[in-house]
Order: C-alpha cells, then structure tokens, then sequence
C-alpha cells in the first residue's frame, strides 16, 4: 500500500493524540481526519474516503457503531477498527455483525497492541482482541441470549426500559399505546426468563443496552 491515509475519531484528548502517534511514526501515515464526535467524524470520513478509519465506540453524541455502519455502507473499501474499553455481549456482537476488521480493548492492551492491530488490518488481515472470542463464547453458549429470543424492535425497548424509562415513557418513545408498551415489556421478561423489572434493568445494564438506550434518547 501506497502512504495509508488514516481517519480518527476519538473523543479523549490523550488517546487521540497517541493513535496519531503511532500511525505517524510507526506507519508514515497520513492522518487525513481527527474528530471527536460522531457526526462531524462521519461528514470528515465520507469526504476524505481514507484507507482505515480508528473509531472509539463511546461518543459523546452517537453510538460509534452506528457511525461504522455507515461508514461501510458508503465507503465499503474502507477498514475500520473499533476501540474501547467496553466488553458487553451487546458491543462484542455487534462488532462481529458488523464486520468490522479489528477491536483493540482500551483496558488491557498495550501500544505494541495497537501497533499489531493497524499493521494486520492494513495487510487485508483482521485483528480482534481475545475478549471479544470469549464474551461471543459465552453468548453463543446461552440459550436465551438476547439476538436468539428477541427481535430488533424488542431489543429497542429493552434499551430504554434499562435506562428506567416507565411504560408511558416507552410509549413515548416508540409510538405505542401505554398499555401495548406494557405488553411488550412482559413479553421480553418472558423471553429472557426474568421476572421483575429491577432485575430487568440490571441485565439491560450488564449486556450494554442500557448504554446504547442513551444515544435513542438524543
């Protein structure tokens, strides 16, 4: 490959400035975008078109894997690997339905890491760090996990009921009846063998729901 041409999008200062570093010196690339939100990284990526894009999934306006959506949708030749701390089985599946060429875990790799990811990804080769194969595992193992018992609507409403909303509040939302929100809040506690509402809430938390109910309230 030709000098790589490299989009950013990171909202911490520091990380930022380090990704940077490292495709610089490392790669002698060209870093062609850096951005910290969602929307202004997707509008500098479709204009710029580079070779691989660094995408931090937690963005203070949108969810990052919408943004990498998007951008395979409209940039299909582009690579693209997500980085973050985050480790739910919501995350790690959608990286995986996704697609995308790599996951760096911001908890526990390092820069040599990081260096390794880019290096493959560049290459034609994927990379993804080893706790994404274990938390699919653990999914794949479950008989009523979330992508097997619900639909994507219903995974929709489990997002806001994880961040508290009230059945009126869900309604709200989603354009339902109160007492049709009601139902369907019945029926995902039926799918998923839950029988209350705070222990709902607590499994729309610690599968990542709950973080990605936050950006439909945007």
């Amino acid at each position: 490959m030709a000098t790589p041409r490299i989009a950013i999008v990171e909202d911490e200062v520091i990380t930022s400035d380090l990704l940077a570093t490292v495709c610089e010196r490392e790669f002698f690339a060209t870093v062609v975008v850096r951005e910290s939100t969602g929307r202004s990284g997707l509008a500098a990526i479709l204009a710029a078109e580079p070779d691989l894009v660094l995408l931090d999934i937690s963005l203070p306006d949108v969810d990052g894997l919408a943004v990498a959506a998007e951008i395979l949708r409209r940039q299909p030749r582009a690579r693209v690997i997500a980085i973050s701390a985050l480790r739910d089985p919501l995350t790690m599946f959608r990286v995986r339905d996704l697609r995308l060429h790599g996951f760096v875990d911001k908890r526990e790799q390092s820069v040599e890491m990081l260096k390794r990811a880019i290096s493959a990804v560049l290459g034609g080769e994927g990379y993804f760090a080893s706790v994404m194969t274990t938390v699919l595992e653990d999914l794949r193992c479950d008989p009523r996990a979330f992508y097997l018992v619900l639909s994507e609507y219903e995974q929709q409403i489990l997002s806001l009921i994880g961040n508290a909303y009230t059945d009126e509040e869900v309604a709200e939302a989603v354009g339902l009846k109160p007492a049709t929100a009601q139902s369907r809040r019945r029926d995902i506690m039926n799918k998923l063998n839950i029988h209350s509402t705070p222990k709902l809430i607590r499994y729309a938390s610690e599968m990542g729901f709950s973080r990605l109910g936050k950006y439909l309230q945007k």
